[in-house]
């Protein structure tokens, strides 16, 4: 089960978050959309949640594992509510603090919502940077920068590569989205060759929800620090509007909304987002390798559907193959 979570513990600690966010000045759609579609797709918990007082989390949630579980996901509650709550972020401060978890990760939270963007995206940056090492391409982590660049400069060939590789697939995905291969021009380039290949081996496209898809995804299939702040990354640019990608810098203040409509302003209120979302996380604890820091470069002359079934990445339920930009193969 995903987080440590058993079937036995799941609906009382999906009572548990129900209540959690019901609290103070209640939940939104968006909100309750996204616990039941992850409760559902990693927990297989039936729908509708009835609401618990949110103290039951800290008697079910037993393990550390269980317990950063739990935080994680209320963290994701938490920034997907429009307008912000201050409420329901002191009650996930308090809820963390009661498990015992959490203190980098509610830090950039608290920053976000109390700081000015540059100063948030500042403080974030900086917990962010810790772990950058873990979440760059491998082979292209050298201190020389005209040695890394040189390495780069494989990427142009993945495109003589036959179709169905992964590095066909690699050069496809940046084509299909209208994105440069990362080279010496690109804020940490050696980071999105590692991003960009666990997108085509995921099979997710670089759209917000499929970003925070994304994100979730490696989280469940590694639940490092690294993964972690990773999809955190994710879901300030693409929920939270806190940044945005730059052209000099790989992150550079925005501190506005994203989607801004009736339905709210961050890529989760968009239709199949939360479904993408659940899912995501449910497919990410199936694989049985970690894939997201492997050496990737090594896998581009690999069949793509070949290395999917080494890893056990399992379809998605929408048939969809972002790899190809066409539909899974079976």
């Amino acid at each position: 089960m995903l987080g440590g979570i058993t079937h036995d513990d799941a609906r009382q600690i999906a009572g548990g978050l129900a209540g959690l966010i019901g609290s103070g000045e209640g939940s939104t759609p968006e909100q309750q959309s996204i616990l039941d579609a992850i409760v559902n797709s990693a927990w297989g918990v039936t729908l509708p949640i009835t609401p618990l007082d949110p103290a039951v989390l800290r008697g079910t949630a037993t393990t550390q594992e269980q317990r950063r579980r739990v935080v994680q996901i209320a963290i994701v509650l938490e920034l997907s509510r429009h307008p912000r709550s201050n409420d329901l972020i002191v009650l996930v401060e308090e809820l963390a603090a009661g498990l015992g978890v959490g203190s980098e990760e509610l830090a950039v939270v608290r920053a976000q919502a109390t700081a000015s963007a540059e100063a948030a995206t500042t403080d974030f940056i900086r917990r962010y940077d810790e772990h950058i090492d873990a979440l760059t391409e491998p082979t292209l982590l050298v201190s020389d920068r005209v040695e890394r660049d040189a390495l780069l400069g494989v990427l142009q060939t993945f495109a003589d590569l036959p179709v169905g590789s992964v590095g066909r697939a690699f050069v496809d995905f940046h084509e299909r989205n209208g994105l440069r291969l990362p080279s010496p021009t690109t804020p940490e380039p050696a980071y999105y060759v590692s991003h960009d290949m666990n997108h085509v081996i995921a099979g997710y496209e670089p759209t917000g929800p499929g970003e925070i898809a994304l994100g979730a995804f490696k989280l469940a299939m590694g639940d490092t620090e690294a993964n972690w702040m990773a999809f955190m990354a994710n879901l300030m640019i693409h929920e939270a509007g806190l940044f945005k990608h730059g052209t000099d810098v790989q992150f550079t203040p925005w501190g506005g909304g994203i989607y801004r409509d009736d339905g709210g302003e961050g890529a989760l209120h968009l239709e199949g987002a939360p479904a993408l979302l659940g899912e995501a996380w449910a497919r990410g604890a199936a694989t049985t390798t970690d894939f997201s820091q492997i050496d990737h470069l090594a896998l581009a002359p690999l069949p793509l559907v070949e290395v999917r079934r080494r890893f056990g990445v399992i379809p998605r339920a929408d048939g969809y193959d972002g790899g190809t930009g066409g539909s899974w193969p079976t």
